[in-house]
């Protein structure tokens, strides 16, 4: 299986009304284009891609601009929300993304001195 990574940086939480969020930029342009598309859980892709951490799931897919371009995070913020507070996710960490199928990730995090949480 394949497992992609995201590294973590003050600006992926919560910070001077941003929303966390996690960057998928090492990866966003090999996901299906069925999951790309709206910009709010009113208007979303015509596909889901289902996030796992443990008995924490969601699924979501990746927004898009008002230009109709993808941007480089998924669009459930509550889920990262509670993902970074499960795991004290901090900047310097590492979100690991673990494709079981290309609509389906498994997460885990790897801590900046090396230690894996999983759920």
């Amino acid at each position: 299986m394949t497992v992609y990574e995201s590294e973590l940086t003050p600006g992926n939480f919560t910070l001077e009304g941003k929303r966390p969020h996690i960057y998928i930029t090492p990866f966003y342009r090999k996901l299906p284009p069925d999951v790309f598309g709206g910009t709010s859980v009113h208007t979303p892709a015509p596909r889901p891609v289902r996030l796992e951490f443990g008995a924490l799931q969601t699924s979501t897919f990746v927004p898009t601009d008002q230009k109709g371009r993808p941007r480089t995070f998924f669009q459930d913020r509550i889920f990262v929300r509670e993902f970074f507070t499960r795991t004290g996710a901090k900047p310097g960490d590492v979100v690991l993304f673990e494709e079981i199928t290309p609509y389906h990730f498994r997460l885990s995090l790897k801590t900046a001195a090396g230690r894996v949480i999983t759920a």
